[in-house]
């Protein structure tokens, strides 16, 4: 199974297959997410090449996605796990 990283529209994820998504992340405005999915998505506004390059990306925009100065690192993004029933 490859898992692939994206930035998507809130209107994208609503179309996904949450079985197939591993972790996600809401920016602080709510209108854009960071996805780990085995799912290919056509519909988004960034591929990553890989987990590296989308923790980093959290960390270069962090005032969008942690807003203290930090970021996502892989280690958070490789052990949270999306769980889809508890997302409302």
């Amino acid at each position: 199974m490859i898992i692939k990283y994206y930035l998507i529209k809130e209107e994208t994820f609503a179309s996904l297959d949450k079985d197939a998504i591993t972790f996600k992340i809401n920016n602080l405005e709510g209108d854009k997410r960071i996805i780990a999915t085995t799912q290919i998505v056509n519909d988004r506004i960034r591929k990553f090449n890989n987990i590296d390059t989308c923790s980093n990306f959290t960390f270069t925009n962090h005032i969008d996605w942690v807003g203290d100065g930090t970021g996502i690192s892989v280690d958070e993004i490789q052990t949270t796990e999306y769980i889809k029933e508890l997302d409302n």
